[in-house]
């Protein structure tokens, strides 16, 4: 009866000690592509992301990719469908930051630095930095979703408080076009996490909930969201979770 006792007490113990502890943030790599449908340069940057974002998912690595159309390229013979003068806003804004060019592919990496979409050694380089760098520097980003109505509400919730701001990018996996202007004429296009719509919540309490309008032209198979939490002093990028 003892033993029996004992051991009930042991499973009690270990079942509230599971139920009741948070997961530790982990590292997290938000790649943010600047990229345009009318660039000869950016298939080859478009292509790469996919393949990192892809091999990353596959070994378990919070590795997400984001790819946000500019809109500067469409007086240059084609019209990007996905592009948006927000994207090119949000870019100008990096670039103000981080001292850069405003250029196509550009691929801005936790808010903190920026690259050639295409290089992919610089890219890998930077996203094991990432990797390396101590739970602290991030924030534990817990979060669930509910479709209706032509519509999507986030709900989020961060393991703390800070100089904060929550991003919130409801993105197309994939998308397909067959270009037929400008200096991609031709060629069909492949791009992944297609940003559709995105909203920023700045000085956003520890928890809160958001809605964004699903374009109708989104089948609902090919819709996934992402938030990601985006320091006001620095920018840089320290949670995220993909839904």
């Amino acid at each position: 009866m003892i033993h029996l006792l004992i051991f009930f007490i042991s499973l009690v113990g270990g079942f509230s000690t599971d139920t009741l502890t948070k997961p530790a943030p982990q590292p997290i790599v938000v790649l943010e592509l600047f990229t345009s449908q009318g660039c000869s340069s950016c298939p080859p940057a478009d292509k790469l992301l996919q393949e990192i974002t892809q091999q990353a998912t596959q070994s378990g690595q919070a590795v997400y990719g984001l790819s946000f159309h500019v809109d500067y390229w469409n007086r240059l013979g084609w019209n990007d469908q996905f592009s948006a003068k927000a994207y090119t806003d949000r870019q100008r804004q990096y670039d103000r930051l981080l001292k850069s060019q405003t250029y196509t592919p550009q691929l801005v990496i936790n808010g903190s630095q920026d690259v050639i979409g295409g290089q992919r050694g610089r890219i890998e380089q930077a996203i094991q930095a990432i990797q390396k760098q101590p739970a602290s520097s991030f924030v534990n980003v817990e979060a669930s979703l509910k479709k209706q109505a032509g519509q999507v509400t986030v709900s989020y919730n961060l393991s703390n408080t800070g100089p904060y701001r929550v991003n919130v990018a409801l993105v197309q996996k994939e998308a397909r076009t067959a270009v037929k202007n400008g200096e991609n004429g031709g060629r069909t296009l492949v791009n992944t996490n297609v940003v559709r719509q995105f909203k920023t919540l700045d000085n956003p309490a520890q928890s809160g909930t958001t809605t964004l309008t699903i374009p109708s032209d989104l089948p609902t198979d090919q819709a996934a969201v992402l938030v990601y939490i985006q320091r006001t002093d620095t920018q840089q990028i320290v949670g995220a979770k993909r839904l």
